[in-house]
């Protein structure tokens, strides 16, 4: 007779079988696989897991003073309640492959692993780091969950970590929050009996327009050095939101777009206001129909490789839009000042390509330019505050073994 908990280890035992079969000949040169089976092994040692629960996680959170640090030990931390931090407090864990947060195959989740939540007068300075948060690993799963949701949260950091399994997104970002995410893993974030989500990083403004946004500055939320694999976006945006995607790799990208941008709908006041895509490399894609899809306002997008997509920059006048909002140019919200330059492409059109739904809408040197954009100045990289940290002495990627 099998025990819930022999049945869970079976699960993962498969989990860990199914993630080494698809490293195309090892996962010696896939360090995000090697990361998977490595945690996929840990989860399943009845020996090692569970070492904690969702209380004992809060209780050490908790016990933290403001401004100050939450320890978590290494172990396997079986989540079944959501954990609140504190803006302004930093969990450190002792290592993705060490530190794991985990739900438990065949329960059903809509909450988060981890939230923080702030406010006007929230305290800077939150900080994720060193844990594996993994979500129900069942592509037959309709759990629209997160593993980390982080609302009106000023300069956080999450960083060294690792996401899996999540239905909606892995790391929400939301409201009026800036801060980085880096140095962090992204896969598997995709189900199938959902199909229509599926996020890295998701990130949802304040639900305004800003007249004059500013481009290359510090208010807006970064992903920078980290990885994605197997997800439906690495990221996307709506709400008026403002990110930065730069030093990324992204592959096997499945059902949509790559990298994306919502434009105005799916239940949003403002689509996106302001995308900043540089130096990532987007490659070896399960779905190749799009590998950098924007469907409204305003950016750059330079000096990306794309490697094997039909249509390696594609714009569109989102679906999403209400007819009655897109009945003559300008549509609302839609694609005007998209700056796109010096993208390597390999395997698809080395132009933009304009959707159908953008015929009339969106031009060539009216809408978007193929030239650098005038004036335009890069944030710092790193980012300031991707550094001090525990983890930042430690090779990047993680070395596979």
């Amino acid at each position: 007779m099998y025990t819930k908990r022999t049945t869970f280890s079976i699960f993962l035992m498969g989990m860990m079988m199914i993630s080494l079969s698809a490293c195309n000949g090892g996962s010696s040169n896939r360090p995000e696989a090697f990361l998977q089976s490595a945690i996929a092994a840990r989860l399943a040692d009845p020996a090692a897991c569970p070492s904690g629960d969702s209380q004992d996680v809060q209780q050490i959170v908790d016990a933290a003073v403001s401004g100050g640090v939450a320890s978590l030990p290494e172990g396997c931390y079986q989540i079944t309640t959501t954990i609140t931090l504190p803006p302004g407090i930093h969990l450190v864990g002792g290592g993705a492959e060490k530190t794991i947060l985990y739900r438990e195959p065949g329960k059903l989740y809509s909450q988060p692993i981890l939230r923080v939540k702030g406010g006007r007068d929230a305290p800077a300075g939150t900080q994720i780091s060193g844990l594996a948060l993994v979500g129900v690993r069942d592509t037959d799963d309709t759990g629209e969950d997160y593993g980390l949701l982080l609302t009106n949260v000023p300069d956080f950091r999450v960083d060294h970590c690792y996401f899996e399994g999540f239905g909606f997104a892995a790391v929400r970002v939301e409201g009026i929050s800036n801060g980085v995410v880096d140095h962090s893993i992204f896969m598997d974030n995709f189900k199938r009996a959902i199909d229509n989500l599926g996020y890295g990083v998701v990130v949802y403004g304040p639900g305004t327009w800003a007249a004059d946004p500013q481009p290359g500055g510090a208010q807006a939320t970064f992903v920078e050095d980290s990885l994605f694999s197997g997800n439906r976006h690495a990221i996307a945006a709506n709400a008026g939101a403002h990110y930065v995607f730069r030093h990324n790799q992204v592959q096997r990208g499945v059902v949509a777009c790559a990298v994306d941008a919502h434009g105005m709908g799916y239940g949003s006041a403002h689509g996106t206001r302001y995308v900043e895509i540089y130096n990532n490399v987007i490659e070896k894609p399960v779905y190749n129909w799009c590998g950098i899809g924007i469907r409204g306002g305003s950016g750059v997008i330079f000096e990306n490789t794309i490697k094997g997509y039909k249509n390696p920059i594609l714009l569109i006048l989102e679906w999403g839009t209400p007819d009655s909002l897109k009945v003559e140019y300008p549509a609302f919200d839609q694609i005007q000042e998209l700056y796109i330059w010096d993208n390597q492409i390999k395997g698809g059109r080395s132009k933009p390509q304009v959707d159908q739904t953008g015929i009339g809408f969106i031009e060539a040197g009216r809408d978007y330019f193929t030239e650098a954009r005038p004036g335009y100045v890069p944030f710092v990289y790193p980012h300031p505050l991707a550094s001090g940290g525990a983890f930042d002495s430690e090779p990047w990627p993680p070395e596979g073994k």
